[in-house]
């Protein structure tokens, strides 16, 4: 909360300079903005992402929070000091200004929002702020700035290939990193609540969003899903869907993490597929290998009839495995399950291809209520 500043009887230091209002940094020259944060180049799913970001202000721990507390309830008393009343002017401009950008976005401003971003990232610095924070504040009408910069996000006819996030949401996942559980469910949903598959998948491939465990990092040796998820679109709405999915390092994954798991948005829903060592639930056998369907939260209810078909690739094997899967699907709740062949554990596997990777199609029809 911003509270009235208390006057002094001594002249206050003299505050450093705030960023620019959002509409006069959006109007300047090139000559008097920020120099933009230097573009970054595309990534490797492949390879680790080095960052460009200049150094941000320490993260704080609880008990520096809890003197910011204190120190807000000094300045409500008008005891408070010069240089806290500054750090609170500092927060409201910054949060401001992100407020504006990411309610007035055009493509032409996003363009330009890596300067605004830089120069809030300065200011904050200079202040001991961590932007980190200050950014995954649900302070916007209940939500994050990224949940306000994907909602809002202009779009193209196109997509891009490469699978980057625009600008602006790619500047603010790169100020708030590391994301919190909480930023990261925000996210989520905004996807979501856009029914966004692309933003969804582009978003996965970034290193800030964590889509990869810590042990599958160690063990993959990279920072984003190395997995492709490709969604066809049926031309009616009441026809069935599909979804081609590549697994990389299926054995190697499934030995040593016991789980992978691929997210993907389709028909208002949030669906995960996820390959599994069973341990006696799901009415499966302790120690078998298993893929289940499942819906994530605030995804609705619904019936539905799914097949996972797994690619052969060894040549003598030219009839596909089909796994069944029917029933009612619930976040949370309600899963469905099916075992898979023996095979896909076997060294010189029928189901894998040269690189140790799984290959398959799942197709869900969706059944319409009576």
């Amino acid at each position: 909360m911003i509270v009235p500043q208390a006057k002094d009887s001594q002249s206050p230091e003299a505050p450093m300079e705030a960023p620019p209002a959002y509409d006069t940094a959006e109007a300047s020259s090139s000559s008097s903005r920020p120099a933009p944060v230097e573009k970054v180049s595309p990534r490797s799913p492949t390879s680790p992402s080095s960052s460009t970001v200049k150094p941000r202000g320490v993260q704080k721990s609880t008990w520096n929070h809890l003197q910011d507390d204190m120190g807000g309830l000094l300045v409500g008393m008008g005891l408070g000091t010069t240089q806290y009343r500054v750090a609170q002017e500092v927060r409201k401009t910054v949060t401001g200004l992100i407020h504006d950008l990411v309610r007035d976005q055009t493509i032409d401003s996003n363009m330009a929002c890596d300067g605004i971003l830089e120069s809030c990232n300065e200011i904050c610095v200079a202040h001991s702020i961590d932007i980190a924070s200050l950014l995954q504040r649900a302070y916007i009408e209940g939500h994050t700035p990224l949940y306000w910069a994907i909602v809002k996000r202009p779009t193209d006819q196109l997509e891009p290939k490469d699978l980057e996030p625009p600008p602006l949401i790619r500047a603010l996942l790169r100020y708030s990193a590391p994301l919190r559980d909480a930023t990261l469910r925000d996210v989520r949903l905004a996807c979501l609540h856009n029914c966004d598959q692309w933003l969804f998948q582009s978003l996965r491939m970034s290193p800030e969003f964590g889509a990869l465990s810590h042990k599958d990092q160690l063990l993959l040796g990279v920072q984003v899903p190395p997995d492709t998820l490709k969604i066809g679109e049926p031309a009616r709405h009441d026809a069935p869907f599909s979804v081609e999915f590549e697994v990389a390092h299926f054995q190697k994954r499934m030995r040593i993490s016991r789980l992978v798991t691929l997210d993907f948005i389709s028909h208002a829903r949030m669906w995960q597929i996820t390959f599994f060592i069973a341990d006696g639930d799901w009415g499966l056998n302790d120690g078998e290998w298993a893929a289940r369907l499942s819906l994530l939260n605030p995804s609705p209810p619904t019936t539905v009839q799914a097949t996972y078909t797994l690619d052969l690739h060894a040549p003598e094997d030219d009839v596909p495995e089909k796994l069944e899967l029917t029933g009612k699907l619930e976040a949370d709740d309600k899963n469905l399950s099916a075992a898979l062949p023996d095979a896909v554990q076997y060294p010189r596997s029928p189901f894998l291809t040269s690189e140790g990777n799984l290959r398959g199609t799942l197709t869900v029809q969706i059944t319409q209520k009576k």
